[in-house]
């Protein structure tokens, strides 16, 4: 289904210590196979504290050369932890990077997932998450820190489409502190209201109803109207799950109960980007539905690294790594979620394998998507802790963008990057080289390309 004329319209318009609780849906990582290879001298110098390297050419008001395809340059072994808010080069590609945060007396201060979008909705202010487990907003342009936010660490903050001082949120991941209404909160004043309250209705058809999530993996469709979460129980059961409109206050449908005992865990589910399909994702596979949670279907019988991003022709498409066994294993694959088409883009598996990560959230760029990579398994393979646009056709184009520095051996540090909606700037986590879990947010700006 392609992208209604009225949601296209406004997307249009968008363009013009303290212990440390994981956001639920946090998985652990596997350990990067020999740690992470820098180049002849091994591994990325940090110093405490550091200026861009000296020889390091100064970025051009125009794009640089773009460099296409798998390309197998390393990183450099003269690369250091750059100043914060300074503006430096990457060695490779000749993109523009600048450090945001710092990490400096807390454990990391991070790009939150490559599923939720990191900028507002003007480009003004950026969300982390902060090792004292509080989501912190940035203003971009002077990185100085806006606000510290109450939202629960696993409160699922998502901006608001077109206001860029609205943050939108869940209470939490437990019947303490979750409900079944969703907030908004202004990020400048603090100022904290319910937006929509589904209790009553929610627990005539689903009793027992307590707390909602998405597991930290969801997102509402482009017009930030369409949601899904998972409905849980006082005892953190779940027990089915719910599609609503906020612009209509509507709850579109739900699903009493999960299917669990023949998919395995229900990890997430999420609204797509149109706002025309729910998809579910659980350890045996992904499922897909129709707004109204109807109409059921397969997309693929293992979830794995992804997200929901538009295609070249405007339709809803799930984009995934396949580490199954089957047919697509070691694919990056777009499936269309109205025809279930599929389409493999590349292939990781021989001589290439790492862990990725998939943000489809550029929706000013449809049929493209930001791929990041760590726990790179083949030491020197072209796809080895690298930032990347990917075009979602088969064999479709890489533009190579950046390096990470990044060891990845702990989920804290995976690089999950994420694009803004006009896919002119990534932010990405990285650890510089420490091998720790002193995650901090680096701003890739991304030369125009066609």
């Amino acid at each position: 289904m392609k992208v209604p004329t009225a949601l296209a319209s406004l997307f249009v318009a968008l363009i013009a210590g303290v212990a440390v609780a994981a956001p639920i849906g946090a998985e652990p990582s596997d350990t990067p196979s020999g740690g992470m290879q820098l180049g002849p001298s091994g591994t990325a110098a940090r110093p405490a504290t550091a200026s861009p390297a000296e020889d390091v050419e100064e970025p051009s008001p125009d794009h640089p050369e773009l460099v296409w395809g798998y390309d197998d340059t390393p990183p450099s072994s003269d690369w250091v932890r750059p100043a914060l808010n300074v503006v430096t080069t990457d060695p490779a590609y000749g993109t523009s990077l600048r450090r945001v945060t710092d990490a400096t007396g807390t454990r990391f201060d991070r790009n939150t997932y490559s599923r939720r979008q990191a900028e507002n909705a003007d480009g003004s202010y950026f969300l982390t998450y902060h090792g004292t487990a509080t989501y912190r907003v940035y203003d971009r342009a002077s990185t100085d820190l806006v606000s510290v936010t109450d939202i629960h660490p696993n409160g699922e903050p998502q901006w608001h489409p077109t206001n860029p001082k609205l943050i939108r949120y869940v209470g939490g991941n437990n019947a303490d502190v979750g409900d079944l209404r969703l907030y908004e909160t202004n990020v400048v004043t603090g100022r904290t209201r319910a937006i929509a309250d589904l209790t009553d209705r929610l627990r005539a058809q689903l009793p027992g109803s307590a707390y909602m999530i998405d597991r930290a993996e969801g997102s509402p469709s482009i017009d930030g109207n369409r949601y899904a979460w998972i409905v849980y129980d006082d005892s953190g059961a779940p027990i089915g799950i719910v599609s609503y409109d906020l612009g209509g206050d509507e709850i579109l449908g739900v699903i009493n109960g999960v299917s669990e005992d023949q998919l395995g865990l229900l990890d997430w589910v999420s609204m797509s980007p149109t706002g025309s399909h729910v998809l579910a994702g659980y350890g045996g596979g992904t499922l897909v539905y129709d707004p109204e949670l109807s109409n059921r279907r397969r997309v693929n019988d293992k979830a794995d690294h992804s997200d929901i991003a538009l295609d070249t022709n405007g339709n809803d498409a799930y984009v995934y790594i396949d580490f199954s066994s089957g047919p697509d294993a070691g694919f990056l694959v777009s499936v269309d979620l109205a025809t279930l088409d599929r389409t493999r883009i590349f292939e990781v598996y021989g001589g290439a394998n790492t862990s990725v990560h998939v943000s489809g959230k550029g929706f000013g760029k449809p049929g493209w998507v930001l791929v990041s990579t760590y726990n790179c398994k083949d030491p020197g393979a072209w796809t080895c802790h690298k930032v990347m646009a990917v075009e979602m056709v088969e064999g479709g184009r890489v533009l190579n963008l950046a390096h990470t520095y990044n060891c990845g051996d702990n989920y804290w540090t995976e690089t999950h990057a994420v694009v803004n909606r006009d896919f002119t700037r990534a932010y990405f986590n990285t650890d510089s080289g420490s091998c720790g879990i002193d995650a901090e947010v680096i701003e890739l700006t991304i030369p125009s390309f066609d």
